[in-house]
């Protein structure tokens, strides 16, 4: 059992409450997260003081089962704490377009639905531009 520090304040996408750390779990091989709540300190039956925690599991470090299942797709699935997984299910799932479209295996309507999802991450990516020059401000979703 390793804890983590966090560096900012982090909400608990369980319950909602503050995070006071991370702790990272390795069992049977695998890893998983749970976020600590400190509760305060209370008095035991026997007189001692102890650390009153409250945990809730976050999840996995990778989801290997999940991931078996779209092997042919090249993605692993990553669990919540790891950031920036997003954009890389995206490469993984370009490459994985890019070897069915080499293969031959790819389907006549591929070509349409691909213009529209390039489309719209265009948006996206001058959303992104725009909050950039903003300062970092929200824009309003069109």
């Amino acid at each position: 059992m390793e804890a983590q520090p966090s560096r900012r304040v982090v909400v608990c996408p369980r319950c909602g409450q503050p995070v006071s750390y991370i702790e990272r779990h390795r069992r049977n091989g695998h890893v998983y997260y749970y976020a600590v709540h400190y509760l305060g300190y209370e008095r035991a039956p026997d007189g001692r003081v102890v650390k009153r925690l409250r945990k809730c599991y976050l999840g996995p470090e990778a989801y290997t089962e999940v991931s078996r299942t779209h092997g042919d797709l090249g993605l692993t699935f990553r669990g919540l704490l790891e950031g920036g997984r997003e954009l890389e299910y995206l490469e993984d799932l370009v490459r994985a377009i890019e070897a069915k479209l080499d293969s031959g295996q790819a389907s006549p309507d591929l070509a349409g639905r691909l213009e529209v999802l390039a489309g719209r991450l265009a948006r996206l990516a001058e959303r992104l531009r725009e909050r950039a020059a903003s300062g970092g401000q929200a824009t309003e979703v069109s």
